[in-house]
């Protein structure tokens, strides 16, 4: 074998590991990146199957710093999502979460001190039941 063979066979070797060591990282990159994938889809997903309910209400407060404080009260509630309450038009609005039902009597206990404020409410199933549009017309006072 004269020396240009042995370095041809030499130079072919490397190649054929080059290219085997690419595709080795290639599809060790690949594997990775479904596990990744995989485990992040599984994080993301909803830990129960628990619907979101909603509530809204006219909060009858004149004081903005009360309006603020129900706010901040609801908010620390485990079980609520969303806490909205529109200070100019007295409108109170939340969504829960984590929760398999919810009455009036749970948001009365929600609304701790300011339970006797409210009226016009309007409980139902988030995504399915309609919202009341504001301003709130027939609605049954408490």
């Amino acid at each position: 074998m004269c020396f240009y063979e042995v370095k041809a066979t030499k130079l072919f070797l490397n190649r054929l590991q080059i290219k085997a060591l690419i595709m080795k990282n290639l599809i060790l990159s690949f594997v990775f990146a479904m596990f990744a994938l995989w485990g992040n889809t599984q994080t993301t997903t909803s830990p129960t199957n628990a619907p979101a309910f909603f509530a809204q209400c006219m909060v009858n407060l004149n004081n903005q710093n009360d309006l603020t404080t129900l706010e901040n009260q609801l908010r620390s509630i485990p079980y609520v999502s969303v806490v909205r309450v529109d200070v100019p038009t007295h409108r109170l609005f939340l969504v829960t979460k984590d929760i398999s039902s919810f009455t009036a009597a749970e948001f009365t206990s929600w609304m701790g001190s300011y339970s006797s404020s409210y009226s016009c409410l309007q409980i139902g199933l988030q995504g399915v039941d309609p919202i009341n549009p504001y301003p709130f017309t027939n609605c049954s006072e408490n």
